[in-house]
């Protein structure tokens, strides 16, 4: 029976390293995983990450609806993936209050996870721009779509959404992994110029700091956004699902 992986990091886990060995094909994210897989008998290809087939077609004005947004303004969304990111929840709750010349303009969507989002609705309070907090949302294709800008971490996953959606994003990586792969998914975005990143930092005051120095330039400058975006189909690979089931089909 012949064996395929999949690897959608930048660098494998500790069980696509041992598995390696007796795969006869790897469907890789990055060209840059080739090499790790280099030497062994597997055929090594550059598909992308397969997504939901909603990122086909994602429906912009099912999130719209479904979260009431103002169809007048641009929708900056905050997520730290399906179970939240409470690092990137406090930044922005300590930021709020530095959106108010933005609230003409701007309104924010943040998705805390389920496991923050009591956390971040007592700790809020009100601002001039429009802020929807919401522990989680099943259309993420529709909502990603209707984005203007993004906060979030840079899993594989994740990143791969962003450059399929094309939303300009502010990866924050996750700074607790020993081989920092978050940091390397988010490099994939940051050198065709879809992306910047943030550092995690430890200290709440220099982590919103930092935030801000980036984000406040990218909520007032439209042409950057729109280069960012376009920038995202250079990495973007929104067919890679199908491309690994034809290899697949054909390998029985």
């Amino acid at each position: 029976m012949p064996l395929a992986l999949i690897n959608v990091d930048c660098v494998p886990g500790k069980a696509n390293k041992l598995a390696r060995r007796w795969a006869h094909e790897v469907f890789t994210q990055f060209d840059d995983t080739t090499d790790i897989f280099s030497g062994y008998r597997a055929q090594v290809r550059v598909v992308g990450c397969p997504l939901r087939q909603a990122f086909d077609k994602p429906n912009p004005q099912r999130a719209r609806d479904d979260l009431k947004l103002d169809p007048q303004k641009k929708v900056l969304l905050v997520t730290g993936a399906s179970s939240g990111c409470r690092s990137i929840n406090e930044a922005l709750r300590a930021l709020l209050a530095k959106f108010d010349p933005f609230a003409e303009h701007w309104q924010i969507v943040h998705v805390t996870g389920s496991a923050h989002f009591e956390a971040v609705k007592d700790a809020y309070q009100p601002t001039k721009i429009s802020y929807k907090a919401i522990n989680y949302y099943e259309h993420m294709a529709d909502l990603l779509s209707c984005a203007q800008l993004l906060i979030g971490r840079s899993g594989a996953v994740s990143v791969a959404e962003y450059a399929a959606a094309g939303v300009p994003s502010i990866c924050i990586p996750y700074p607790h992994h020993k081989d920092r792969h978050q940091y390397l998914n988010a490099d994939k975005l940051v050198e065709v110029g879809a992306a910047v990143v943030v550092d995690d930092l430890r200290n709440l005051n220099e982590r919103t700091a930092r935030l801000w120095e980036e984000l406040e330039p990218l909520l007032s400058d439209e042409q950057r956004r729109t280069d960012m975006s376009k920038a995202c189909d250079k990495i973007a690979k929104k067919d890679a699902a199908a491309e690994i089931a034809r290899r697949l089909l054909e390998m029985q």
